[in-house]
């Protein structure tokens, strides 16, 4: 028997709504954050002839992106403590076709690719076993990892589960900020440092928490606290950054960290508010239901070879942000139109391969208003 404690101080003003295992406000997010991961992998190392305001604008914009794998945990942990309690069998069964086969299938095409592509393999099987074949796998080994752990939350209660998160909050910013001292984050402790669960336990257990709770949004008045603890982080990143040039490696800055913590406060309320701007919603709620697909596919397949074979490999362009926005846009609709595609020829080979799931005219009537939608709540992407 799960325990679930009264909201008590720490949620007063906060009401639970009814437990769902389809939020679309979740939906709308799930888009916009596969946009970001896109835009963060399309980076280039600047030349030497890009503008300096340019890169300052570069790197207000990854403030932004930086906070979609934050999103992707906490919406997982979200949809998992609304959901029936789970054993870790169940948890992993559960998972299988829709996580973890489709991930297994891509880390082997990209073993694949990169042993007939790559003039030097000497890390590549430990790259598979580091799940870093392709870089952004980090993020799967984070799913299993926070995943399993959280099966185990289901025996607490809910204040217990507030002061988790409170540690939690904590634990991470202290990692956050020892990275950022370290300084130089690169090749084997990157990879590393990278799946670390210790800089991201925050995010999935502020998902658990409130999902246990039913509550996928904070209220108005801590959204907009969040909202202006978020101003005020993104003026001291772009002070530091203007000034001293001393700009976060990745997600590894305690500005970085602070953003994305608030934006777990704020972005939910967004959402709902767009959700009946159809022209900002429905591209981003189409863009849900391949979000993890196009992770899959992204790199180093539509993002990597494909943009090399349409782009080539920039020697011959003169225009910094055209090539590194031209390479964003292929990622990002190569791998749209690859799994939109194989998703219509046959639905079961994009469920095998992509973890593809049903789903979609549900979601397309519950945005006219024609009646409620009842998705997949295991979704990780």
């Amino acid at each position: 028997m799960v325990a679930r404690s009264a909201p008590g101080p720490i949620l007063e003003g906060m009401e639970a709504e009814p437990r769902r295992g389809h939020i679309v406000e979740f939906d709308l997010l799930r888009g916009a954050a596969i946009v970001a991961v896109v835009y963060l992998h399309a980076y280039f190392t600047p030349w030497p002839e890009a503008g300096r305001g340019g890169l300052d604008l570069l790197h207000f914009a990854h403030l932004f992106a930086h906070g979609a794998v934050p999103l992707f945990l906490f919406i997982s942990a979200y949809l998992q403590g609304a959901g029936p309690a789970e054993t870790p069998g169940r948890h992993l069964r559960h998972r299988f076709t829709t996580v973890w086969l489709p991930a297994m299938l891509w880390m082997g095409a990209t073993l694949g690719y990169r042993l007939v592509t790559s003039d030097r393999q000497d890390h590549v099987w430990r790259d598979l076993a580091l799940f870093d074949i392709s870089g952004q796998f980090y993020f799967i080994w984070l799913l299993l990892f926070f995943g399993l752990v959280l099966t185990q939350a289901q025996r607490l209660s809910q204040q217990t589960l507030w002061g988790l998160t409170a540690a939690a909050f904590i634990v991470n910013l202290g990692t956050i900020a020892a990275y950022q001292w370290h300084g130089d984050i690169s090749g084997l402790y990157a990879t590393l440092a990278y799946r670390n669960p210790a800089p991201w336990v925050f995010f999935p257990m502020l998902g658990y928490t409130l999902g246990r709770a039913g509550m996928p949004r904070v209220p108005a008045k801590v959204a907009q606290a969040g909202a202006a603890g978020m101003a005020a982080v993104a003026l001291v990143y772009l002070y530091r950054g203007i000034t001293l040039d001393a700009w976060p490696v990745s997600y590894f800055g305690v500005t970085i960290f602070l953003f994305s913590c608030g934006g777990l406060l704020v972005y939910p309320h967004v959402a709902a508010g767009l959700i009946g701007v159809r022209t900002i919603a429905r591209p981003l709620l189409g863009l849900s239901r391949y979000a993890f697909p196009i992770y899959l596919v992204h790199l180093p397949f539509a993002m990597g070879f494909g943009t090399k074979e349409l782009l080539g490999n920039g020697a011959d362009w003169s225009n910094y942000w055209l090539l590194l926005h031209a390479n964003a846009f292929v990622g990002l609709f190569l791998s749209l139109a690859f799994v939109r595609e194989l998703d219509k020829a046959s639905p079961r080979l994009g469920k095998l391969f992509l973890g593809i799931r049903r789903g979609a005219g549900e979601r397309r009537a519950r945005l006219r208003g024609d009646g409620p939608a009842a998705g997949n709540a295991s979704g990780a992407v």
